[in-house]
């Protein structure tokens, strides 16, 4: 047994109240010192701007209890390309940090995201992604009472979301973001993101859904066009948008769902002002996809399948007369001497437009109303205009809605049937040459 002299362990007490109090005081002051000293935030934007790979700037940084960080006037920004200036792509007024293991919990006040436009804001999300495989964390939890996301200048390019709950999981192999997140405190919305590095090349996908409540307003597609000035300002929008990229390519689109409260004398008279169509409409869209056009073309719609609907309303006779003519409509002959705009009560087709520039159109009416019927008069008794009977193509859809032109073109080469033909498939062969102006 080991004996030890007084003298022993009187050193032997000395070191063991050390070890058991001074030490860990003198190590609680140096870490206070630390995270107290004038340079900490500075270290911290360091660490959090290599693990992120953006530059982010703080205000302050507090450690209030043990595993948790509470950091205040947070800005994100990110690196413009060619360039050394840098752009903000987010801020929050507070964001509080809570570590269990390898998963982070974050809780952010005045969150606010930006991106100069929607292709701007992908890229800036994208950039996130590919540095999620130098992450020390597996997966990151984030809330916010709510969020202002700006995708541009102006009110109308931004919009405020409530009860945001998002996750970003870091898996090397395809890191994904997901989130759920209420508009107008009406209806709850669903987004995922993922950046799939298994795929030759790598492959982007982007989902937005709709999952409950009331339809959004359609001024939420003011990213891809101005939806007011196409649909009129009451319209709504409920569905599913997807989109898709592979490596550096074109962004490819598929939307499912529907587009409600369309105004017709918007979408028609405003661009095409030889015809008049009134009502308010619902297209319901089976599927419709936005990829590269055949032969090597711009981007615009490849197809599309659905139904339209509407009544009361009316359409200019000049809009029925080019229906019959150019897409062989068929239509009462009592009509051909009728000038005045033909009043409704109902209207509604089915279409299917194919890659090949094919265009199927149907009767939508129902059951009600006898096959192929497409417009019922204002009794809705009587149906005076019905689908064709075969296939039309988009080069009659051009010209019905853009009468005026030389009869000896193909497509007139005006401002307005350019409008179209510049997203829509055209048809293979000789007749679906587009020629503008005599060219």
């Amino acid at each position: 047994m080991l004996s030890f002299s007084r003298p022993q362990r009187q050193a032997l007490a000395t070191l063991a109240l050390v070890a058991g109090t001074v030490a860990p005081t003198a190590y609680v002051a140096w870490t206070a010192w630390k995270v107290n000293r004038p340079g900490q935030a500075r270290d911290v934007e360091t660490e959090l701007s290599r693990q992120l790979g953006l530059q982010v700037t703080l205000a302050t940084v507090r450690y209030p209890r043990p595993g948790e960080v509470v950091y205040r006037g947070v800005v994100l920004r990110h690196g413009e390309p060619r360039s050394k200036t840098f752009a903000e792509v987010a801020r929050a007024e507070v964001v509080r940090l809570r570590r269990a293991g390898r998963e982070v919990f974050l809780a952010a006040e005045g969150l606010r995201l930006r991106g100069e436009g929607a292709r701007q804001g992908m890229e800036q999300v994208n950039a996130l992604l590919r540095h999620a495989g130098e992450a020390t964390f597996s997966r990151i939890n984030l809330s916010a009472p709510d969020c202002t996301v700006e995708l541009g200048d102006g009110a109308s390019a931004s919009y405020t979301f409530r009860d945001l709950v998002a996750t970003f999981q870091a898996d090397p192999g395809a890191p994904s973001v997901t989130a759920s997140y209420r508009f107008d405190e009406a209806t709850r919305c669903e987004l995922t993101l993922t950046r799939d590095r298994t795929a030759n090349p790598v492959r982007t996908s982007l989902v937005f859904e709709t999952k409950e409540g009331a339809p959004l307003p359609a001024r939420l597609l003011d990213p891809f066009f101005d939806a007011a000035d196409w649909l009129g300002p009451e319209a709504k929008v409920w569905g599913t948008l997807g989109l898709a990229r592979a490596g550096a390519g074109d962004w490819e689109a598929d939307f499912r769902g529907d587009l409600i409260g369309i105004d017709l004398a918007t979408l028609v008279g405003r661009r095409y002002p030889d015809h008049r169509l009134t009502g308010l409409a619902r297209l319901r869209v089976r599927s419709a996809r936005w990829a590269k056009l055949p032969g090597g073309r711009n981007s615009g719609w490849v197809g599309a399948e659905g139904e339209l609907l509407t009544g009361p309303g009316t359409i200019s006779m000049s809009l029925v007369r080019a229906l019959k003519s150019r897409m062989n409509f068929r239509a009462l002959p009592r009509l051909d001497d009728h000038e005045a705009d033909l009043a409704f009560q109902r209207l509604g087709f089915g279409f299917t437009l194919k890659d090949s520039g094919e265009l199927e159109l149907r009767g939508g009416l129902g059951t009600e109303a006898p096959p192929g019927a497409v417009i019922v008069d204002a009794e809705g008794l009587t149906p005076v205009l019905s689908a064709p009977q075969g296939a039309a193509n988009v080069v009659g859809l051009v010209n019905t809605l853009t009468p005026g032109g030389d009869e000896t073109l193909v497509v007139p080469g005006t401002r307005e049937s350019q409008g179209l033909q510049q997203y829509l498939p055209l048809p293979s062969g000789p007749r679906a040459a587009l020629r503008a102006n005599g060219n």
